[in-house]
């Protein structure tokens, strides 16, 4: 069993953090627990508030995470193991979050997990000790804002047609492209090198994400489901076409997922927080 309890983040930085998370992955301490994740678009900061861990897929086989570690934008399924009770404090950051705050590119972590001392400023694994001494979710989400804040301070204010582009699209998610191109008046071209350079992936790959999970989130909260309606309301005119993305992103068909959504879990990029 796995529990998950989201915060909402500040208004100030709610253009960059999606959410705050607690969670209490295999509670009952299986010694042989697995669960498939569901991309959501999203990168996630990861504490692990005890000396327990779970093991991800690499290049030897499963290996157990680090202390506190970044997970990068994923566009297709992974698993994580388990083989006793895991509990976690995590930052879910937006994608605008990679250039601004985490100093990365899309390309450094797509698709893969790092520690993050080899990868992030000193600063994080400072407040990452932190967060583990505290002892309550309040006061790490109150320390964690005041490190994102002062990062932020540093900044310059500055508009550009990425972080425009990414909210135009997941404010529908079904929008066409060539409409988001020429409501900023750039080049389909110019936006595909833009996401491709601070993102790692196509705005249509993004534009992929967005409309799986907005089907994720209407089967999260109804069994009762009109599949076709679900699809046409997230943007597919076209049954194939959404089988095709939906496997991609999930790995299953969606009368597969909805008959196992035990297996899964998915922890959608924004949604109505406490």
């Amino acid at each position: 069993m796995h529990t998950i309890q989201e915060f909402q983040p500040a208004n100030q930085l709610a253009p960059y953090i999606a959410c705050y998370f607690t969670g209490e992955m295999n509670s009952q301490a299986l010694p042989e627990s697995s669960l498939t994740v569901i991309p959501n678009g999203c990168l996630e900061l990861i504490v692990h508030l005890e000396e327990t861990y779970c093991r991800l897929p690499g290049s030897r086989g499963l290996t157990a995470t680090p202390d506190y570690m970044l997970i990068g934008m994923f566009c297709q399924p992974y698993q994580v193991h388990f083989s006793q009770s895991v509990t976690v404090f995590a930052i879910r950051f937006k994608p605008e979050a990679l250039s601004i705050i985490l100093k990365l590119g899309g390309p450094d972590i797509l698709e893969s997990y790092a520690d993050i001392e080899q990868i992030l400023d000193p600063g994080f694994r400072d407040l990452c000790h932190r967060l583990r001494e505290l002892d309550t979710t309040a006061e790490r989400i109150a320390i964690t804002e005041k490190h994102l804040f002062a990062l932020l301070s540093k900044q310059p204010e500055t508009s550009n047609y990425f972080t425009k582009a990414t909210q135009i699209l997941r404010q529908s998610a079904t929008g066409d492209l060539k409409d988001v191109s020429a409501e900023l008046n750039i080049s389909q071209r110019q936006l595909e090198r833009k996401f491709k350079e601070v993102m790692g992936i196509s705005p249509k790959k993004y534009l992929r994400l967005l409309r799986i999970g907005k089907v994720m989130n209407a089967m999260q909260s109804r069994s009762d489901l009109n599949l076709t309606n679900v699809a046409y309301h997230c943007g597919y005119f076209d049954q194939a076409h959404f089988t095709k993305d939906f496997k991609l992103i999930t790995g299953r068909t969606p009368t597969g997922f909805l008959h196992d959504q035990d297996a899964y879990m998915y922890l959608p990029e924004s949604r109505e927080l406490r």
